[in-house]
């Protein structure tokens, strides 16, 4: 075998590992989940979960970082774009309009890893930490930034702090989605937003774009 057939090999294994994991971890969370019941799942031997990742909390703070690193791939592009011309009104809806898509699309596609960061919030943050502080804070900022200049334009609240509207409407999102699933009267009164990703987010635009325009 030369060693790029070798190398596809390892990058296989570890992608299978990683999915496989993630499913378990957002299942059982990490102190329910067995290394071997991953690499069962994964159909790999079980010493490779410590070769590659050093063990079970290795692997877990690499499935983290995995889904951190998609998002910054993600938004890049849009990110990008915040700076390249002035700040109308208009670009400030359309570009808060397209934050508000990734993050919603970010939690549609990846639910295992919905319920593993609502675990984490929980917890405190004790694994998720390191990668949210070095990958997603940055692209935090650039919000803040954004959301800044709209204030200094005049077309945006100066009462409303970025950072505490970035928050909350990263939590109305994400609670969203922890909710949609729970069969309670309250999330069926609601079960055409939150079964619809168009629904909710056009529910979000209006409540949080209407809330911080002047």
């Amino acid at each position: 075998m030369n060693m790029s057939a070798i190398k596809d090999v390892k990058a296989d294994s570890r992608f299978s590992i990683v999915g496989a994991a993630t499913k378990l971890f957002a299942k059982l969370g990490i102190d329910k989940c067995s290394t071997r019941e991953i690499a069962k799942h994964s159909d790999v031997n079980v010493s490779l979960i410590s070769y590659y990742f050093g063990g079970k909390e290795g692997l877990y703070k690499e499935c983290i970082r995995n889904h951190a690193l998609k998002i910054l791939e993600n938004v890049k592009d849009t990110v990008e774009q915040f700076d390249k011309q002035p700040l109308t009104r208009e670009l400030f809806i359309e570009d808060m309009s397209r934050m508000v898509d990734h993050m919603i699309q970010s939690q549609w596609h990846n639910p295992e890893m919905a319920k593993i960061i609502a675990r984490e919030k929980l917890a405190g943050f004790p694994y998720a930490r390191e990668t949210h502080i070095e990958i997603l804070y940055p692209l935090i900022q650039r919000f803040y930034r954004l959301f800044e200049t709209g204030q200094e334009k005049g077309f945006v609240k100066k009462e409303i702090s970025g950072p505490f509207f970035f928050m909350t409407l990263m939590e109305a999102i994400c609670g969203s989605f922890n909710m949609k699933d729970c069969d309670l009267p309250l999330t069926r009164d609601c079960e055409n937003i939150l079964k619809d990703p168009v629904a909710l987010r056009n529910q979000i635009i209006s409540i949080y774009l209407t809330g911080v325009l002047q």
